[in-house]
């Protein structure tokens, strides 16, 4: 199993195997360096090099001039009381949130799309940010009763791309000793997303296996609302590339920066969110209900906990539907304390653990 079917799933689960063997920082390296040699590498075109370029240092918003307005000495008149006019009452729609002033979708942009749209306009007004610098979770993953892996999601601070401040969230997997003996994954993998709009710009996979090495880029351009993903795969010495296209909906994001947007939203009881994901060319609609709050216990400790549940619509044809558990704790950092999904055979558990 790895990091290639990124779905959150996969990105968070991934791996699910073994005998509990203790977290080593030599399994993992401190790196949070950007890699732009990854998009010439897959074959992206020059000018997405160029626009989609990620920059270590955080972009620097130049000041704004204050506007100098002209003295104006105010004439007195003569005060006239008038009867006090009740205020009016605006109720904002979710279709508001979406008909931004000066916006138009692309002629031949799809409905369906439009609709997730609406949906999700309204999750992405209640989100915020609850991560710092250099935070990460180390999970363990399990899979038929054996951890077979180690994951560990950290958030990088901020980057810059196109001169614009982008948040850097990173996920690495490491295949644990005794099945790295069988099939050994070693995956890197960052995205990068809009720090003002939180929607993702860019997801870049490293993927070094027994069998295969794989290099995979995925781009999304928020002005055409279009989505472009790049795959370099070298096995048995041969070398193959595909690519994927595909419109994105204006409130999207990728598969793994999906976890630190989930954390980010109210979670009050009864609550639901569409959270629309883009992988390959194709829109995932995550459908996230509150399900409830318990007392749960995990390599950390005994912590209060919101479990959810989400399941997931794919609107690809050749993509299948799905449904995983999550247990954030209840407090204000909402880190993720366990995860569950089901697959074809058995499910995939991960759960939380002490690190270095």
């Amino acid at each position: 199993m790895s990091l290639t079917k990124l779905t959150l799933c996969h990105v968070l689960l991934l791996g699910l195997l073994g005998s509990g063997c203790a977290w080593s920082k030599k399994w993992f390296k401190n790196n949070d360096k950007v890699d732009n040699g990854q998009l010439e590498k897959v074959g992206a075109k020059e000018e997405e090099v160029t626009k989609f370029a990620v920059q270590d240092a955080p972009a620097v918003v130049a000041p704004v001039e204050p506007e100098v307005k002209p003295v104006v000495v105010p004439v007195k008149k003569k005060i006239v009381s008038k009867a006090p006019v009740p205020p009016k009452i605006v109720v904002a729609s979710n279709a508001a949130v979406v008909a931004t002033p000066g916006f138009a979708y692309p002629a031949d942009y799809p409905e369906n799309l439009k609709a997730i749209d609406e949906k999700a306009a309204t999750s992405w007004t209640l989100f915020k940010p609850r991560f710092k610098v250099d935070e990460q979770m180390f999970l363990d993953v399990d899979y038929l009763g054996m951890t077979v892996g180690k994951v560990v999601l950290s958030y990088r601070g901020l980057k810059s791309m196109s001169n614009k401040p982008v948040h850097h969230f990173q996920a690495v997997f490491k295949s644990a000793p005794f099945y790295s003996a069988i099939y050994e994954l070693d995956d890197h993998l960052d995205t990068y997303v809009d720090q003002e709009k939180f929607v993702g710009l860019r997801s870049n996979l490293v993927q070094r296996e027994s069998k295969q090495d794989i290099d995979e880029v995925q781009l999304y351009d928020r002005e055409k609302l279009t989505t472009t993903a790049y795959r370099k795969l070298v096995r048995d010495g041969k070398t193959k590339h595909k690519n994927w296209k595909g419109f994105i909906p204006r409130y999207s994001i990728d598969p793994l920066s999906v976890l630190w947007l989930l954390r980010g939203l109210p979670m009050k009881p009864g609550d639901k969110y569409i959270l629309p994901v883009v992988n390959k060319g194709e829109t995932l609609a995550m459908e996230v209900a509150v399900d409830g709050r318990e007392k749960i216990k995990t390599g950390l400790g005994e912590f209060a906990s919101v479990r959810v549940k989400v399941h997931t619509v794919y609107t690809g044809k050749t993509l299948k539907s799905g449904d995983m558990t999550f247990w954030l704790s209840d407090d204000e950092t909402r880190t993720l304390l366990r995860a569950n999904a089901k697959i074809k055979i058995g499910s995939v558990y991960a759960e939380a653990v002490k690190g270095e």
